[in-house]
């Protein structure tokens, strides 16, 4: 391995040992839940391999341009998503791309909502926050504050993440993903439970 790519790994394990005492979320986690679910640890690896250290030209050429990029709202980090590829026919994986200060620092594989995990919850959730505004969506929620919040840099829409865990739960860290227009009124929310992906996962 080079060094660029050695001094990149360290600086994403630094961060996940800073988010870790700081109660943020490592890069690559942090992109799951944005966009969806990882599916792919495996592909993820054989990417993040390829490509971290390097700069977003290097994926625009491997993946095409991106359906979309979020952006670190009060941060550096912008998350690049990119479609699934020829093997996605069903057209709902992604592959997410973390950059920070114009370097490649993690590669996820996700698929877009596909666990379904916790429908009655999500519902709930969904009720309590309709049409509201984020600041309101937070005190709806009651889970504390969010984790990340994230702008599109295409549409304007805004996407925040909370920690959705019951009490200390066993097993994969749930997370809540609001999307907001880019008016500043709720749209959408997804929970997410976070199982595999290349690179750091959140903090358990």
């Amino acid at each position: 391995m080079n060094r660029t790519k050695t001094g990149a790994r360290v600086a994403v394990a630094c961060a996940a040992v800073l988010c870790s005492t700081v109660g943020c979320n490592s890069p690559t986690g942090m992109a799951v839940q944005l966009v969806g679910k990882a599916v792919d640890a495996v592909e993820a690896k054989k990417l993040d391999d390829e490509l971290i250290g390097r700069s977003p030209a290097a994926a625009d050429a491997k993946f095409g341009q991106p359906n979309d990029v979020f952006a670190q709202v009060g941060g550096p980090r912008k998350w690049r998503v990119y479609p699934g590829g020829m093997m996605d026919v069903m057209g709902n994986q992604r592959y997410v791309l973390e950059v920070n200060r114009n370097s490649i620092a993690g590669v996820a594989t996700v698929k877009l909502d596909a666990s379904g995990i916790d429908l009655a919850r999500k519902y709930m959730f969904d009720q309590k926050v309709s049409g509201k505004t984020p600041k309101e969506c937070e005190a709806a929620l009651d889970l504390g504050p969010p984790r990340l919040t994230a702008r599109s840099e295409i549409s304007g829409n805004m996407a925040q993440i909370f920690d959705a865990r019951m009490g200390k739960e066993i097993g994969s860290p749930k997370y809540c993903r609001l999307k907001f227009d880019a008016s500043g009124r709720y749209i959408e929310i997804a929970l997410i439970d976070v199982e595999a992906s290349a690179g750091d996962k959140p903090p358990a």
